[in-house]
């Protein structure tokens, strides 16, 4: 009698596992969530990405769907269901793609490396994030993916939904803000998303009962499991179908307490070739209108941002960058400059500013060359996340040398 209850309960268990599925992402509210079309169940290789049906006009409808982002400001995924498999790993990210299909390029802002969607592996958890400020306002397709740990068998969960990112109100007031900033905006830093366990579109594979480790998962990395078991993800270009995986983020290693982190090139588990890599640096000029002559018209069409290229080369076969000879604009090598650091690196992003007129940053896992700063800017010295210029307050009078920096 005893057997027969208990195997009673286990079927019941069963069940109540199958009506609840597995794990479906309850916000932000997901495609299929309004007419109930999404399923909980893993993804098949037709089925990628975002489970999407069989008519993906309509099921990428944003109908009664309305979720709402601001960059900065911090953002709650949850998730419904009960079977969280122990947990597992997960990415979040973006594609600006209205109706993304198998070759769509996403954008990682975050992957969290084991206790994903469950820090225990009993139940589903809640996990803060935020939209960097590299992401340009506007509408996205946000996705959650989940490779699941005690499954069983090799699988991939992937949920999306419609977004609108918007500016925080803490940016700088282009006409009120008295600095002069130089920013790293390149979202090419993002890394793309990695897929595994779907044989239509790459070879890649998880291994069984294990937390995967993401060959490239960006900077932004978190381990918030209390039982982790890492392995690496096997299989080459884990991306999606037909899209060239690039060498970007850091490395497999993270913060155990749930908190981003760039971490050693040493945890990386899967070694990138070096390519050629082009990195956006944008010169962001802000006025203080309070000091202009009386009647000086401003407007929204009086540009204050300036675009420059900095092209930054890492070499796929002989050590990476170095100072180098000649002068020139912004986006060209620097002069006259010594002391750029070379070789391996490991904060993705960082700045390195030597002398206040020349800087170099960590792309694609090494040094540039050194670069020269925008005529009458300055760096500040030294590593830093932000290249700091001089204040614009004793500027010229007149809004054209203002708006050059004079």
């Amino acid at each position: 009698m005893h057997t027969r209850t208990q195997t009673l309960v286990a079927a019941l268990t069963a069940f109540a596992a199958g009506i609840h599925g597995h794990i479906i992402m309850k916000s932000p509210a997901p495609f299929g969530s309004v007419d109930k079309s999404l399923t909980t169940s893993p993804l098949s290789a037709n089925q990628f990405p975002c489970q999407v049906g069989s008519d993906p006009a309509k099921f990428y409808s944003k109908q009664g769907l309305d979720n709402k982002m601001v960059i900065g400001e911090k953002q709650t995924i949850s998730f419904e269901g009960s079977a969280v498999h122990g947990g597992g790993s997960c990415q979040l990210a973006l594609t600006d793609d209205p109706q993304p299909s198998a070759s769509t390029s996403w954008k990682v802002i975050m992957s969290i490396e084991g206790g994903c969607p469950s820090k225990s592996g009993t139940g589903v958890d809640t996990y803060d994030f935020t939209i960097p400020d590299t992401i340009t306002p506007g509408d996205y397709v946000f996705t959650w993916t989940w490779i699941s740990k005690l499954s069983g068998t090799q699988e991939y969960y992937m949920n999306c939904a419609p977004v609108t990112i918007t500016g925080g109100s803490g940016k700088r007031d282009v006409y009120q803000n008295e600095t002069m900033e130089l920013f790293g905006r390149d979202d090419a830093a993002l890394p793309e998303l990695m897929v595994a366990n779907l044989a239509g579109i790459n070879d890649c594979k998880s291994e069984l009962s294990t937390d995967p480790q993401f060959p490239v998962p960006g900077s932004n990395v978190v381990k918030p499991g209390t039982n982790n078991k890492f392995a690496p993800i096997s299989g080459s270009n884990c991306v999606p179908k037909g899209v060239k995986a690039a060498p970007a983020g850091g490395s497999g290693s993270g913060s155990n307490a749930g908190s981003s982190s760039s971490s050693s090139a040493a945890a990386q588990t899967s070694t990138v070739a070096a390519t050629t890599s082009a990195a956006s640096t944008f010169v962001t000029v802000t006025i203080d209108t309070s000091t202009l002559p009386a009647g000086t018209a401003t407007s929204s069409s009086a540009a204050t941002t300036t675009s420059t290229s900095a092209v930054q080369t890492a070499s796929a076969s002989a050590s990476p960058a170095s100072s180098a000879p000649g002068a020139g604009p912004s986006g060209s090598p620097a002069s006259g400059t010594s002391g750029g650091l070379t070789g391996a690196c490991t904060a993705e992003g960082m700045f390195n500013c030597i002398g206040g007129t020349s800087y170099q940053q960590c792309a694609s896992g090494s040094w540039s060359v050194l670069m020269q700063m925008p005529a009458t800017t300055k760096c500040k010295e030294g590593q830093s996340m932000t290249l700091w210029a001089r204040d614009l307050k004793n500027a010229k009078d007149t809004l054209a040398g203002r708006r050059r920096g004079y």
